[in-house]
């Protein structure tokens, strides 16, 4: 965010103080630091200390008298005395005599607990160590006084100090009149009036929310349609006159929102007013975060208010809502998803055997016409394998159809899962199917075909579920793209031809095209 100005930014639950409190405060405040000043430099106030300190010198002296008298007269120690002098002073908490060489003496109060002077440390405030002598003028003994401290340690014995007592009454009492002075005086300085009332009115017309800002980035006018923009737990008071900007919580949060979060983001305000040039347009989400409905996309831009001079006088903050087109777009684009999604599936029904999801002969025809140019024009390698499940009129007979679509719903997905996703797997009758492989050499396909055979053998049996222990084998024939081969048909008719010879001499295996002289090529394939 960029430098505020006015009162720092406060939380929402915070109750935001009025122009007239503000003052009241900020006076107060420099009321009394006049007094304080005052009283550093002509002691206004009572030294309380210093007074304090006479009494307990007066008080210490008067006792450690009575306690020589005392021992001048024999050693016997005028207790009563002692006690009555104590008691007039409310500060003395304690009073024991230590004589040289034996035990402390307390002769008032709980000397223990008040006492904490360590041993040869001087005395202080309120703690207070007499020597005391004999007749010939000898050391005798000490006599140690506890006083209670000068200054008040709890909140009760602060506010019963006559000091602040007097210093309360100043301050509610001249709070309570500048209050009521300013009260009036601004009601003639009210800083709305800046904006005429026709051109507050005129601004409330406009869609855009505007806001116009002096150059302390304080709020001179604010139109309607900036105030609907506030979330609706904010009250419409929050956008007040002379409010700076910065209590905007809403819109601050708003526009710091945008950053990357590696450096502040500077407020379009302070942009338009640092520049004295219209800050960049830039979109900003206004809203509560949880509650996604209510969040709205906004256009903010701020224009700076220069004077004739150049010199910037304030700034215009515009913001347009376009959550409304928005929302027309993200339809229309979940429109266009959907008929993509449509012409897709349209697609793939048209494309694809609707049981193993395999292309079917029309679009597998006109796929593998293109690569059989390709590898034409260009001299690569193509290679076509047919594959027929061996015996497949036997599931159907012994096991009902449903258990021949799982047969070939198993065999069609080994097939699919062992190729390229550029090569194409076409279910071509009922239970054949058609593999073209561009860009594969021979010996590769040969030893892909092998996998997928034994692959068929080893598992496609136990993918059917509704008989266990099936055995479903399959039987494969492939044939090589050659230059001048006559087309697509022919180099599918090898391929067809060299699954004949696996089916002529055992089944379960792979052939290859050419296949030997002394095979029947037009012999008609069994099940």
């Amino acid at each position: 965010m960029s430098r505020s100005t006015g009162w720092p930014t406060l939380p929402g639950w915070w109750p935001r103080p009025g122009v007239e409190v503000r003052l009241t405060l900020g006076l107060v405040a420099i009321f009394l630091a006049v007094i304080f000043l005052l009283d550093v430099l002509f002691g206004l106030i009572p030294d309380r200390a210093r007074t304090e300190l006479v009494a307990r010198q007066t008080t210490s002296t008067a006792l450690a008298l009575l306690v020589t008298q005392g021992i001048e007269q024999g050693g016997r120690l005028p207790q009563r005395a002692i006690r009555q002098l104590a008691e007039q002073d409310r500060e003395v908490l304690s009073v024991a005599l230590q004589q040289k060489g034996r035990p402390r003496t307390t002769l008032i109060g709980d000397h223990a607990a008040h006492w904490t002077l360590p041993p040869g440390e001087r005395s202080t405030l309120t703690q207070v160590r007499v020597a005391i002598h004999d007749a010939q003028s000898q050391p005798w003994g000490t006599l140690e006084i506890a006083f209670r401290p000068i200054y008040p340690t709890t909140l009760a014995e602060v506010l019963a100090a006559p000091v602040v007592r007097a210093l309360l009454g100043v301050v509610l009492l001249s709070s309570l009149a500048i209050w009521l002075y300013l009260r009036r005086v601004l009601q003639h300085l009210d800083p709305g009036q800046v904006i005429p009332e026709r051109v507050r009115d005129a601004f409330d017309v406009l869609d855009e929310g505007i806001v116009i800002l002096d150059p302390q980035a304080r709020v001179m006018m604010a139109n309607e349609a900036f105030r609907r923009l506030a979330p609706l737990q904010q009250p419409r008071r929050a956008v007040a006159i002379g409010q700076p900007v910065t209590q905007l919580d809403w819109l601050c949060r708003a526009v710091a929102g945008d950053g990357d979060g590696t450096a502040p983001v500077e407020s379009p305000w302070a942009t338009a007013v640092r520049t004295a040039a219209p800050s960049e347009e830039r979109e900003v989400r206004i809203g509560p975060a949880d509650d996604p409905a209510q969040v709205r996309e906004v256009l903010v831009k701020c224009t700076p208010v220069l004077d004739p001079g150049g010199q910037v006088r304030g700034s215009m903050l515009r913001l347009r809502d376009v959550s409304a087109l928005h929302q027309l777009n993200r339809a229309l684009q979940t429109s266009q998803q959907a008929l993509r999604e449509r012409n897709e599936e349209l697609s793939r029904l048209a494309t694809r055997d609707p049981m193993t999801s395999c292309l079917n002969r029309r679009a597998f025809f006109e796929q593998a016409t293109r690569l059989f140019e390709l590898a034409d024009q260009r001299g690569e390698g193509l290679v076509c394998v047919m594959a027929d499940i061996d015996h497949f009129k036997q599931f159907n007979d012994r096991h009902g159809h449903a258990t021949g679509d799982q047969v070939i719903k198993a065999v069609a997905a080994i097939l699919a899962g062992g190729v390229r996703g550029t090569d194409l797997v076409c279910r071509y009758g009922g239970e054949e199917f058609c593999l073209l492989l561009p860009q594969r050499e021979a010996a590769d396909v040969l030893m892909l075909a092998e996998r997928l055979r034994r692959e068929i053998e080893d598992t496609a049996g136990s993918q059917v579920e509704s008989v266990a222990g099936l055995r479903v084998t399959s039987s494969f024939g492939m044939a090589l793209f050659e230059p001048g081969l006559a087309g697509l048909a022919m180099l599918v008719d090898r391929a067809d031809q060299a699954l004949y010879d696996a089916k002529r001499t055992g089944r379960n295996r792979v052939s290859r095209w050419p296949v030997p002289v002394s095979a029947p090529v037009s012999e008609t394939k069994t099940a």
